[in-house]
């Protein structure tokens, strides 16, 4: 409860009083905070110093909206090494997170013009919505010569069932395929409204974009990969030598 004759603020006491939930656990990343209504009985206050509160929160980063939905728990920063190769299961472990994909959407045949530019052809489209905990952190966009995009759509739902967080990085072994090298660009755009609904963001929230391109020892390209990721939890880092 909070002290209604208290000369600090009731929305700061109440912001406080769920900052500490979260800290001791009783709230994990990703879970939903109680909803307005719910907190305005709670604490016997206003709907506007409740949302002074989680917007309070929301400020200092230990929380994140989502309209119409309600106000989440945000998990801790992510920070993405681009030295080297990393699973996205990988890249949970080591911030201590449990993730999990889903398949998006498949398609055998698909008109893109700049994966068929690249990969040489007709494509094939795969795509990935990876979580952690329960919060969507990125969305992966892959394209394959149809071949491959069979297989690696038949991976992805054996890789589903297992519940655990994978990208197509992931599913090269179990379709029994060598990577040889792959060429990456990061670039940002504003979230659209596809892509705010996937990853449940604001329209026009910035993302980071990572542009991906897998190539097998002969030199054919195997993937053409765009990975939406949010600039509100992922970051990426490099070590350049001088």
């Amino acid at each position: 409860m909070i002290n209604h004759n208290s000369s600090v603020p009731m929305y700061l006491q109440i912001s406080r009083q769920l900052s500490e939930a979260i800290q001791q656990g009783e709230y994990n990343p990703g879970d939903k905070l109680p909803s307005e209504s719910t907190l305005c009985q709670q604490y016997d206050v206003s709907r506007i110093t409740v949302r002074q509160a989680l917007n309070l929160l929301i400020q200092q980063d230990m929380a994140f909206s989502v309209h119409g939905k309600g106000t989440f728990v945000k998990p801790p920063a992510i920070n993405h090494e681009l030295n080297k190769i990393i699973s996205f299961s990988r890249v949970l472990q080591q911030k201590g997170l449990k993730g999990h994909t889903c398949i998006q959407s498949f398609s055998p045949e698909f008109q893109d013009e700049a994966a068929q530019s690249r990969l040489g052809g007709t494509v094939s489209n795969l795509n990935l919505i990876g979580y952690a905990t329960h919060t969507p952190v990125v969305y992966y966009r892959s394209f394959f010569p149809p071949d491959i995009g069979q297989r690696m759509w038949q991976a992805a739902k054996d890789a589903e069932q297992s519940g655990n967080a994978f990208s197509t990085y992931d599913l090269y072994a179990r379709i029994g395929v060598d990577m040889f090298r792959v060429e990456q660009s990061i670039g940002a755009v504003n979230a659209d409204s596809g892509l705010a609904q996937v990853l449940e963001l604001p329209k026009d929230k910035a993302l980071i974009v990572l542009e991906s391109v897998y190539y097998a020892a002969d030199g054919s390209a195997m993937e053409y990969k765009l990975g939406y990721y949010r600039s509100d939890i992922y970051s990426f880092h490099l070590q350049r030598q001088l």
